[in-house]
């Protein structure tokens, strides 16, 4: 526990740091909450190409520090984190939020923040993926990275919840259990949480991008954005053989498919739960509207859903 401040201590700056694996969610977070910030916020990033607050970036002064729109300025940690937080310190923020890459360790981060002396840390933040947390953890390349990212977590997300069919939502919970017992884990659907439960010495937690990637210059906005939002409304109903032959031949690069779909053969639409080739249908549900209403997560931008849902037999 830290220590109580001197009375006569100069006020320290609040340190945030947000981790998890590449593609939980933190980018959503981050863009999402940054752009409700009521204080002046330093975001230290990976790449700038993530961040989205209005979509402006108003000013770039050495080319590492960028003001936004809010106020809200937004240091580049290309020359590393020791040079960012000087950066960032000699701006004058009310606080400050570090991410991590998509590989990085929170803790360690946090600890290295800590060194100066100016800083004080608030709440380690980790986004888990509802959807592939178990596979992660198993996988030989990756696992070890995954489960040492949860060391020394003050907060959980259990991210993209609805994107995992019952087994992986359950297995995703028991790894937390194991990993970070005792921990508080709060389950979320496109890092949507209310900003209130990010809260700790009264200052609100923002989160920032989970880049994993060190571009030099200036890099295009989107190009390593792990998930591309899809979306598809549609009056006419499907052919339910049809759809299912479409369905097991859908391309690798899309991740999820969720929705309502309505049927030539049946009254009401029936919940569709699609996760890379393996999907099922829920029953029929009275209380929506008779018309296909689904979303979709891609790995790359561009794809046609109403295309691939109804395109021509091979």
């Amino acid at each position: 526990m830290a220590a109580p401040a001197r009375p006569d201590a100069r006020p320290t700056i609040p340190v945030s740091v947000i981790g998890g694996f590449l593609g939980t969610g933190k980018t959503t977070l981050m863009n999402r909450l940054l752009a409700q910030s009521p204080a002046r916020t330093a975001v230290l990033v990976n790449d700038f190409g993530e961040i989205n607050v209005d979509a402006a970036i108003l000013t770039s002064g050495d080319g590492l520090t960028f003001e936004l729109a809010n106020g809200c300025i937004c240091c580049s940690m290309a020359d590393g984190l020791a040079t960012a937080i000087a950066r960032a310190v000699t701006a004058g923020p009310e606080r400050i939020l570090i991410e991590t890459s998509g590989v990085g360790e929170p803790r360690r981060v946090a600890e290295y923040a800590l060194l100066d002396p100016a800083l004080h840390l608030d709440l380690v933040v980790t986004l888990a993926d509802a959807a592939n947390l178990p596979d992660q953890l198993e996988d030989p390349l990756v696992g070890d990275t995954v489960a040492r990212q949860f060391d020394g977590a003050d907060l959980i997300l259990l991210n993209r919840i609805d994107m995992a069919g019952p087994q992986a939502r359950d297995a995703a919970r028991a790894a937390l259990r194991r990993l970070a017992p005792g921990r508080p884990v709060i389950e979320t659907v496109r890092a949507d949480i209310p900003a209130e439960l990010l809260v700790r010495d009264e200052v609100t937690i923002f989160a920032a991008v989970p880049s994993g990637h060190h571009h030099a210059g200036h890099h295009h906005a989107g190009h390593d954005r792990i998930f591309h939002p899809l979306t598809l409304t549609d009056p006419q109903p499907f052919d339910r053989a049809a759809l299912n032959r479409v369905l097991g031949r859908l391309p690798r690069s899309l991740l999820r498919l969720k929705g309502w779909v309505q049927f030539t053969d049946a009254r009401h639409p029936q919940l569709l739960q699609w996760v890379q080739g393996q999907w099922e249908f829920g029953p029929e549900a009275p209380d929506q509207a008779p018309a296909t209403r689904l979303m979709a997560i891609a790995s790359t931008p561009g794809l046609d859903l109403a295309a691939l849902l109804r395109g021509a037999p091979d």
